[in-house]
């Protein structure tokens, strides 16, 4: 298959193949396109840096904001700078493993606010505000803690697949999406292409479809591997970050995580009223 070929053209062909051999064939090539494209999944590593003003670093406050001058965290190649339809298609299938499944990449927008802290509070000290060291050194080990607590359970909210599992069950999503593709032809009879600008052309219209089936399948998939019932409500487990079907306000845990939760309560009942006894016969 022509590497340079339209994704149109592959979605064409395959609609038009006239056997199941002719249709396996388009597909095994428009997978190997996919996973030949140099648009890889790439991590690297960001950091939060500032520096403390020479006059102010032998002091100790300026000692203490030195220490947490540079903050560091994973980020990811998010955007493909090329526009041909592999190379997007890659980049969506690269960051839907990253966001489901890569527990080293954390970018919630409340984690990554506690890691700026020691910058925010440096700016202020720095322009004048009265902060002592004890209370700096108090925000700062407060803001790492949580910042660790957050992480961890944002890394529990995310699924366990290896790349190559992942790539094998993307292929499956790529060949039900690739089944259920209309022409284009088709698509206008029924009012859901209209090429209302000169840009979005054919090939545009077929990549926001694969992207957004490809998220559908996936969210889809999510509440198989969680073994969670179809058209429900969900929330997330409070201690594994399960999802789990949204019963009412109350419910909390997943059916592990309750019983475990459950167990514990009870030991602590137990030794709270072995305490209380032992209270009672030494005042007697």
């Amino acid at each position: 298959m022509n590497p340079d070929k339209y994704l149109y053209d592959i979605v064409e062909d395959y609609i038009q193949s006239s056997t199941e051999a002719e249709r396996q064939e388009i597909f095994r090539h428009f997978c190997a396109l996919l996973w030949a494209d140099d648009n890889k999944r790439r991590t690297y590593t960001k950091t939060i840096r500032f520096s403390v003003r020479p006059d102010l670093l032998c002091t100790d406050m300026g000692q203490l904001f030195h220490a947490w001058s540079c903050v560091s965290y994973k980020s990811y190649k998010s955007l493909s700078q090329k526009t041909g339809w592999c190379s997007l298609l890659r980049q969506k299938i690269n960051n839907l493993y990253t966001r489901y499944f890569d527990k080293e990449i954390i970018l919630d927008k409340a984690y990554l606010e506690l890691l700026k802290v020691p910058k925010r509070l440096y700016i202020k000290w720095e322009s004048g505000e009265d902060i002592t060291a004890a209370d700096a050194a108090s925000l700062l080990c407060a803001s790492a803690n949580e910042a660790s607590r957050l992480r961890l359970l944002l890394q529990q909210q995310k699924m366990d697949l290896s790349w190559a599992d992942y790539k094998v069950l993307t292929e499956k999503f790529l060949a039900k999406i690739l089944d259920n593709c209309k022409s284009i032809d088709a698509y206008e009879a029924q009012g859901s292409y209209t090429n209302l600008y000169d840009f979005i052309n054919e090939d545009n219209f077929y990549i926001r479809y694969f992207c957004k089936c490809l998220t559908g399948e996936l969210l889809k998939w999510q509440k198989q591997y969680y073994h969670v019932r179809d058209h429900k409500q969900y929330k997330r487990c409070t201690l594994c970050g399960a999802l789990i079907e949204k019963t009412g306000n109350r419910k909390m845990y997943c059916a592990p995580c309750a019983r475990q939760k459950a167990a514990a309560d009870a030991l602590l009942r137990k030794r709270r009223q072995r305490q209380r006894n032992t209270a009672k016969q030494e005042a007697l």
